[in-house]
Order: C-alpha cells, then structure tokens, then sequence
C-alpha cells in the first residue's frame, strides 16, 4: 500500500513491527523481503512519486573542505532514492577491499568477502544483471568483436576488470506496483523523519517524529528501525536526533558522521593504443553508456585495474583506470555544457531550475559544443583527438573527513549539513603510481603507451578533482564501538533496536561503484532482522500457550 502522509489527520500514530525510513535502493531492498510476512512494514519516503524541487532542496548543506558540488543535486529526495540518478555500474568489491591492509589506515571489515557472496547474487537480480560473471576473458568471448579486444597483460602488476550496467534499475518504477499491492507494507510518501526519540540512557529507540511539508506531524512506533538514508542524511538525522542525548543518537563516542568518503575521480593523462581500432571501444565510456558493448541484452565495460599484489608491494589503495575518447571541440566548460544539455533534453528533473545556467553554457560554448556532439554521436575518427585516461581511487576513512551540523536550518526546522570532503597523501600516491604502471605494461605488452599527469606527493590537488557523488562511511561498521558506529548485523552499538543500512555503514569502500554492494549488505540485514523476528515468535508462542491454558 502507498499513502500520502499529507492525508494523514493531524497526530496519527502508526504501529509497526519494521519501521524503514528511506525509500531507495536499500529501503525498498528490505521492504521488499518482508512483503507477504505476518509482519506489519512502514515505509517511510521523505518525497513524493515526482521529483519537487522544494523537496530536493530539503539536501541543500554547506561544503568546508575539498572543493564538492551542490549537496541538493548528488542526491534525488524522491521514491526510489538515488536509484533515480544511478548510471548503472555494477561490480561487487574485491576479497581484498574487505581485508585489513597496514598500509591503509582503518581498512578492514568484521567479515570478509565470502559472507557477501549470497547477497551479490541476490543483488543481481534486483539490479537487471546479466549472469554473476566478471571475467573479462569470457565477457570478450562472448563479445566475439574485432574491434572489442582487450589489452593482453602478464596480469602480474595490471588486469582487464569487466563491470555490468544495470539498465538502470529505478528501483521507484520497477518495485512501486509490489509495495502498492502489499497488504502488509505501506509506504507513506512526504514523510520526513525529523526525530529519533530515545529517552532515558538512548539504549532503544521509542518512535519518531514525522512531519510533512505542509505542516502536518504524526509518529510512528516499530519495534525495530532501519535508517537507510544515505551517507549523509543518515549522520545528519542521528546528530539532529539530540533531545535526549546531547551529541545525538548513537554517538556516545563521537564516531557519527566521521570517515566521511567518496570516490576521487581525476580526468587526467593520456593512454595511445598502438591498435585503437581493435582496443579502445572496449574501454571508451563514450561507447560503453550508449551501449555499444552489449551482449545477450547486457551491457558491459572493461577497465584497467592493479592486481592486490602490486597494491600490496606499492603500497596503493584499490584503483581504476577508465577510458574516454576526446573529439575535437573538446575542454571542460563544452564538455560539461554538453552534459547538461543532454541531461535537460531527457527530462533530468535535477535540473530544474537550472535551466538558464545550462542556456547560458551553452551560448558561451556553441562551436565546441556543436563539434564535440558530433564527435560523441557518431565517432568520426578524422575528429578524435586521443583518448583521456580517469583514474578513480579507493578514499582513505579518515575520522576528520566528516558530517557535521551546521547553524542554519531548512524548511522543518532540521539543521542543515557541513561537510568536510578531506583526502590524503595516499590517494595521490595511488593516482600516480597506477598511472605509471599502466603505461610501463602497456609499453610491455607491446599496446601503448600512457602520458602521465598525476599530481605527486606533497603537491596541491587540481583546484578542481572531481568526485562520483558516493557519500559513504559515515556510520561505520566495525566491531569495536570506538571506532564505528554499528555492528557486523549493522545494529547500531549500544542500541537495541535501531540498524543502518546503506553506504554509510561501509568501513571500507574498494574503488567500485557501491550500489551493488549497498543492495546486497540490505539483503544480509533483511536476513538477519527475519530470522530475529521469527526467532521471537518462537519464543512466544509457548509462553502463550501456558497463558491459555491456565
């Protein structure tokens, strides 16, 4: 069942076994796995069906660190969460992302990668995946393309990695019929979750405080909670939530909203196929989004990545090397100009607001826009320039990279966010270094060849690195409640009731995109909230028997 929250009369009470606040891929995920049980489900989604931009505007924060963009465009406030502005990059994390390495402070999760293995295949299916396949040896086989070969590596220190692409999956369209029909799970719409109450030592959560943007309130008590709001709203809720607790809930160590991470992504340097008509498109992000590398309906991209053992002996956090033709025209003002065209001609609701600042790039920008759309369409080879080489880096959890709250206040009276986005020398090192050996086994294998320029050690990042917009790590898990914040059951430590799921439970974050990941850890917590569930009822059932017959 879905509700308009905004349709509740004023001070309703909702009851519930599961309380889930969040809509998204981890919220739907686990709403999904109860649906059909004895077991009544609240789903509460801050947005509506529809992007509104008052609500999106609900994100908007203050950025004090590494240069970040706008809070209130990373993010879609409405059903689906951020499934809305995926791009569809699946690959589950490597065994060793989830291992402690010495070399990279505060790595290391309370289970391995094995533990993951079930939920990535249950994952799969929730995402439109192909077969649970990453070979890239098989995938360029069952390519069976001339012109779709991978580099041919000694895999010592450099591999050919393959991801899938989702379509994307938009969890609010494909999975909104399920919950609609469910007679057990309800989704409330416009439901904003402003209070996590936790009275007297904060060691069980009594409700929440729920409102609407209209102005109207009610509460909702579960016996269990799920926080599943993403990296950043999910420490924001838990530092706002401090009428009982003064540092907020769950935080009696100071561990909420720290080792903030996202994925640094550098457009620099150069790689020269020796062959580009046989090596390239299968690398080129230019080929692979429109789907030019597909097979049995699955699209799929090949990458550069080094084995765990060169990370081992450099001493480098995981790492990916991406490929991106350039055409003629090209430079980052057209570049970004043409991306929001694109974006605006297929309807992207983030935009909205925004479309004077795209008129405007685009004006300024007309010839090398014109140029580079003709060069990106249809890949004339008397346009390409070459081939831009994107390094994407595992971030080091540091505890001063961190959410905090900040003065002002939005529309519900909730403090907004301050995010602090701070890197380390490591990250550097690994840009660099992967750079370097690329180009060293490229020149090996007799394919290329790769220009360097990564920034080194001790020197300033470029005024502006990018990012991919995965906000994570802000809720840790880890064993030790001094340095995380839930368990490996994602329970919150301390606290009886309340769990977390989602990015910011990630201690660790390899260096592929999280939403597979993100979905099969909500698939492990389902798991093990059923099991808890049933467990307790088993429980019962005799104590109810012996009330009966007395």
């Amino acid at each position: 069942m879905i509700i308009d929250a905004r349709t509740l009369p004023a001070d309703t009470v909702i009851n519930a076994d599961l309380c889930i606040i969040g809509a998204g891929p981890a919220g739907i995920s686990i709403a999904r796995e109860f649906d059909g049980l004895p077991l009544r489900v609240a789903l509460l989604e801050a947005g509506g069906l529809e992007f509104e931009t008052a609500d999106q505007a609900m994100y908007e924060g203050e950025t004090i660190g590494l240069p970040y963009d706008r809070l209130d465009q990373m993010r879609s406030r409405y059903f689906g969460g951020s499934s809305n502005c995926w791009g569809g990059f699946s690959r589950p994390m490597e065994d060793h992302d989830f291992e402690v390495r010495d070399w990279v402070p505060n790595s290391g999760w309370p289970f391995g990668r094995d533990e993951m293995m079930r939920w990535y295949r249950g994952a799969h299916a929730l995402l439109e995946l192909g077969p649970f396949d990453y070979e890239s040896d098989l995938w360029e086989q069952r390519l069976g393309r001339p012109d779709a070969r991978c580099v041919q590596f000694d895999r010592k220190r450099m591999v050919n990695l393959i991801a899938q692409l989702s379509p994307p999956t938009r969890f609010g369209m494909i999975y909104r019929d399920g919950i609609a029909k469910s007679d057990n799970v309800t989704a409330y719409l416009n439901a904003n979750v402003t209070e996590i109450e936790t009275p007297g030592n904060g060691s069980r959560v009594t409700g929440l405080q729920v409102r609407t943007r209209a102005g109207g309130t009610f509460r909702v008590v579960a016996k269990r909670y799920v926080l599943a709001t993403g990296g950043i709203e999910a420490a924001r809720l838990m530092l706002c939530s401090d009428r009982y607790q003064a540092g907020g809930v769950g935080n009696t160590n100071d561990v909420v909203g720290r080792y903030f991470m996202d994925h640094p992504r550098l457009r620099a340097g150069e790689i020269k196929f020796r062959d580009p008509a046989a090596n390239s498109r299968i690398y080129d992000l230019h080929v692979i989004f429109p789907g030019g590398m597909t097979v049995d309906g699955v699209r799929v991209c090949a990458f550069f990545g080094l084995t765990p053992e060169a990370q081992e002996r450099e001493r480098v956090s995981n790492t990916r090397c991406y490929v991106a033709s350039e055409f003629v025209g090209h430079n980052s003002e057209s570049y970004e100009a043409l991306r929001l065209v694109y974006e605006a001609l297929h309807n992207n609701r983030r935009l909205r607001g925004r479309y004077l600042e795209v008129a405007g790039r685009l004006i300024r920008n007309t010839p090398n826009v014109f140029v580079l759309a003709v060069g990106l369409k249809f890949m004339p080879r008397f346009l390409l320039r070459g081939f831009a080489l994107e390094t994407v880096v595992e971030p080091t959890p540091l505890p001063d990279s961190r959410v905090t709250l900040g003065t002002e206040r939005d529309a519900l009276g909730m403090r907004r966010v301050r995010v602090d986005w701070r890197l380390g020398e490591l990250e550097k090192r690994t840009m660099r270094r992967t750079q370097e050996i690329l180009g060293e086994e490229l020149e090996l294998a007799g394919s290329g060849s790769v220009v360097v320029d990564a920034p080194r050690e001790g020197e300033p990042w470029p005024k502006s690195p990018s990012w991919c917009w995965h906000h994570m790590g802000t809720t840790r898990m880890h064993t030790d409640p001094r340095r995380g914040v839930v368990d490996a059951n994602s329970r919150v430590h301390g606290m009886a009731n309340l769990f977390i799921a989602g990015s910011a439970v990630l201690p660790t974050v390899g260096c592929d995109m999280p939403t597979i990941t993100i979905v099969a850890l909500a698939l492990r917590l389902a798991n093990h909230l059923r099991t808890t569930f049933r467990s307790e009822a088993v429980s019962a059932a005799p104590a109810a028997r012996e009330t009966a017959d007395a």
